[in-house]
């Protein structure tokens, strides 16, 4: 669904919202878990941006951390992080009154606005405005520039040395440039840490197609900023970034992404060999070791080989990135065969970039609205390792730790 910039979600009730507004977000793949983050994020963000504002108005006070409060937004529970200070006199205006645990329908339909129809920085600005957040235009900028500035930070800090995974992919967007529209690229890279949690290493939009140079440009970045050691490296097959990758983190497995490999069996092989080849493939996926995958493997590129030398060739030469994610336990299997981890925030982006009409209107709403998706799931559904990870994290470290003891 793409959103018709002349609605308005202010002037509708909160019964009507629940019954066509929600409706609609949900049938295009906001799911409610997606929603909840989105909002507990926005109120918590602007919670905290308030904070700041009123600690330089009053110095003698200090910041004193934060607590957990759930609210109720319609029918949608919240959970947010509440901003505290040491003298307990300051509390967000974001918040609703005491011993409330929702807020007015006036409120709650702007809420749902800012999220589903802003299309840029300002039109954010102007709702939040309208709710009461703020009192100067400075105060309403902090709010906005809060989620960029943390952008920015998030490509220059320093990072872990070690990662059990790391995911890289690319995704094109369109955005706003007087009256034309400009393409760019978002450079995305996710690792995967020791301690099983998920982590938006960095998160670059560069304008233009996609680039090697600007994947060597990321790739270095990562290890400027300190990571050293990974164990596997997930990615596509971008023309040249094989070797590079390779080149940068030369103990890592590089897998290259199995669901783009299946797509382009689709583009080349006729209609009736894409089904077997996919039959063969969805086979060695299930492998029960790698000697066994490998074999099966080289009995697909036999069959095929004939009728399509020059992709079969390819594919036979890379084999060994194409099979890596075998190596590891059977549970991480499909996780490490695909960039699919990378998709997470990509999805965010792609309803945000069809709410707003199909691209972003500046380069500041483009970050804005990248910065929303990646906090949205670091503060929630990667806030903690899923089960399967912790599951067979034990295994991973101890895989780790042998390979690279054993290389030093």
């Amino acid at each position: 669904m793409t959103a018709d910039p002349k609605k308005s979600l202010a002037s509708v009730s909160l019964s009507e919202i629940a019954k066509s507004d929600v409706d609609q977000f949900l049938q295009t793949g906001l799911a409610d878990f997606s929603l909840r983050e989105l909002l507990g994020l926005v109120i918590s963000s602007a919670g905290a941006a308030e904070r700041s504002v009123y600690l330089e108005k009053e110095p003698t006070d200090k910041p004193n951390g934060f607590y957990d409060r759930s609210l109720q937004l319609g029918t949608i529970p919240v959970d947010v992080r509440v901003p505290r200070t040491r003298t307990g006199e300051f509390r967000p205006t974001s918040l609703p009154p005491h011993y409330r645990r929702g807020y007015s329908e006036e409120v709650q339909s702007l809420l749902l606005g800012l999220l589903g129809s802003s299309r840029s920085i300002n039109a954010a600005k102007d709702a939040l405005h309208k709710m009461g957040l703020s009192n100067s235009e400075q105060d309403l900028e902090r709010v906005a520039t809060g989620m960029i500035e943390e952008l920015e930070l998030r490509n220059s800090r320093p990072l872990d040395p070690d990662m059990l995974a790391v995911f890289v992919d690319g995704k094109y967007v369109e955005l706003r440039d007087g009256d034309k529209l400009r393409s760019a690229c978002i450079y995305l890279v996710v690792g995967l840490g020791h301690d099983g949690k998920k982590r938006i290493l960095s998160c670059i939009a560069k304008p233009g197609r996609e680039s090697l140079e600007d994947w060597k440009s990321v790739l270095r970045g990562l290890i400027e900023r300190g990571l050293r050691r990974v164990m596997i490296f997930i990615q596509d097959d971008f023309s040249g970034l094989l070797p590079i990758s390779q080149s940068f983190f030369p103990n890592a497995d590089v897998q290259l992404c199995a669901v783009h490999m299946q797509r382009n069996a689709k583009t080349h092989l006729s209609k009736t060999d894409s089904i077997e080849f996919q039959q063969r493939w969805r086979a060695i996926k299930s492998s029960w070791d790698v000697e066994v995958g490998n074999r099966q493997f080289e009995e697909l590129c036999d069959r095929f080989v004939k009728a399509y030398p020059t992709w079969i060739g390819e594919l036979r030469k890379k084999r060994l990135h194409y099979l890596a994610f075998l190596k590891y336990p059977e549970y991480m299997r499909k996780s490490f065969s695909t960039t699919n981890v990378v998709e997470a925030v990509n999805g965010q982006l792609e309803i945000m970039r069809r709410n707003s009409g199909g691209y972003f209107h500046s380069d500041d709403t483009l970050k804005f609205k990248l910065g929303l998706a990646v906090l949205s799931l670091e503060n929630g559904r990667w806030r903690t390792g899923c089960r399967t990870i912790l599951a067979t994290l034990p295994q991973l470290n101890a895989m780790f730790q042998s390979r690279f003891e054993g290389a030093a």
